[in-house]
């Protein structure tokens, strides 16, 4: 599964991770995406509090509203879910 992460400095400090929904095929998938997730967040010292069910019901969202992707903003105030075209 590849990833788009990108560390964004301005305005402030964060990072943003981008899923492809399509990448999302197994058990693993889902496995991996989370470890990532949790690696992210650990930068900022938030608990994401997010399972592999959670994810799977998201990627089910974004695929009825037919987004492509999956895009995670983590910074110090907080973390942000939200589908993308």
């Amino acid at each position: 599964m590849l990833v788009d992460i990108q560390i964004i400095t301005k305005p402030e400090l964060g990072t943003k991770a981008i899923f492809k929904v399509e990448d999302f095929k197994s058990a693993k998938d889902y496995k991996e995406s989370i470890a990532i997730i949790f690696m992210i967040c650990a930068d900022y010292y938030l608990d994401p509090e997010i399972g592999i069910e959670d994810l799977e019901g998201f990627v089910q969202q974004a695929k009825s509203k037919s987004m492509a992707n999956l895009a995670l903003f983590a910074d110090e105030d907080g973390i942000e879910l939200e589908f993308l075209v």
